[in-house]
């Protein structure tokens, strides 16, 4: 499916489901600026279902609003969240670096740190039952019991690595909310 495709499901529909063959950024970051919000990704891999829900907040609509009459206008949907003055800014935030920070920031309000620390759990339970088999090879029983232990060390930071990306990510679309407004001086 196309940009204008695309652009075209977003008719003011409360939800809005789309099944893209990419990251889906793009898409995120066109939803955005129509107005509506990720809800929900589904699946993974080549395939993915973007859920999506009208943002009724009057900022949303506003920007919506603006969006829609700059597409209709010229075609160009991104003028509103990218300035021309800007787009040549090495610092500027385009609309898709927005959108996969919004894909970002919405797998971690979903999951929060739990999937990394379930993937260190998961290792540390491996190697534990790996050093159990192992008993009979003190060697090998003693570096998966201290594999285990490094992988049980690791989760707080894990942990403090993953928020600090969700920091990053959520500052990156602070700057890109910020050039918007700059794009009026």
């Amino acid at each position: 499916m196309n940009e204008h495709e695309f652009i075209g499901r977003l008719d003011g529909s409360e939800r809005v489901s789309v099944q893209v063959a990419n990251d889906g950024r793009l898409q995120v970051a066109i939803a955005h600026e129509f107005g509506y919000r990720l809800d929900e990704i589904r699946g993974g891999g080549a395939l993915l279902t973007l859920i999506l829900v009208r943002d009724d907040a009057p900022d949303a609509r506003r920007r919506a609003a603006l969006t829609t009459s700059l597409h209709r206008a010229n075609g160009a949907w991104w003028e509103s969240c990218l300035p021309p003055r800007l787009r040549q800014l090495p610092d500027a935030v385009t609309p898709a670096q927005a959108g996969a920070a919004r894909i970002a920031v919405h797998r971690f309000d979903r999951n929060g740190t739990s999937a990394v620390r379930a993937f260190l759990l998961i290792g540390a339970v491996a190697a534990l039952l790996g050093a159990g088999y192992a008993h009979d090879t003190p060697p090998l029983a003693l570096a998966l019991l201290t594999l285990a232990g490094a992988l049980v060390a690791l989760m707080p930071a894990m942990a403090r690595w993953t928020l600090a990306a969700h920091r990053r990510q959520l500052a990156v679309l602070e700057r890109f909310e910020r050039q918007r407004g700059d794009g009026d001086r």
